[in-house]
């Protein structure tokens, strides 16, 4: 329990170090709901937080849509271009790699500590964005199955 706070507590110092607002928020809340224990909170959490996370990514993704900034022609029009193309095969293979990832994860749990610590080394020492669990996990996955362990 005293090694989680403090595992918790370097998480909020790296945020702090790192100016990332996104892991201090995150190890805070955490260290947070752990001192007062609150365990139930941390359960509704890892339950939920994964496909409420996809919601809100997605919220963000479609306002320019629904405030017409975008509309179908334009959508048309950019995929017409080489960064267009580009940007919609990416786009594809993205949500593949999201969808492997959540099969490695639950397939194959022991892997979730080293994802993890990659993406937190990713984020407290190169400015990375913590948007990939699923993704790094997808990533893993596919490399895995390319060559054969």
């Amino acid at each position: 329990m005293l090694r989680t706070k403090l595992v918790l507590f370097i998480l909020l110092l790296l945020g702090v170090l790192s100016q990332n607002s996104s892991l201090l928020f995150s190890a805070l809340i955490l260290l947070v709901l752990r001192i007062f224990n609150l365990e139930n909170s941390l359960t509704v959490i890892e339950e939920y937080s994964i496909q409420l996370g996809i919601i809100l990514i997605m919220l963000g993704v479609l306002v320019p849509v629904a405030t017409g900034q975008i509309d179908l022609l334009e959508i048309f029009a950019t995929v017409k271009s080489p960064l267009g193309l580009i940007g919609l095969v990416m786009g594809v293979l993205v949500t593949q790699f999201t969808k492997e990832g959540i099969a490695l994860l639950e397939s194959t749990p022991e892997v979730i500590p080293n994802l993890v610590t990659g993406i937190i080394i990713g984020i407290a020492f190169f400015g990375g964005v913590p948007s990939g669990p699923l993704i790094a996990g997808g990533i893993t996955g596919v490399l895995l199955k390319i060559f054969g362990t």
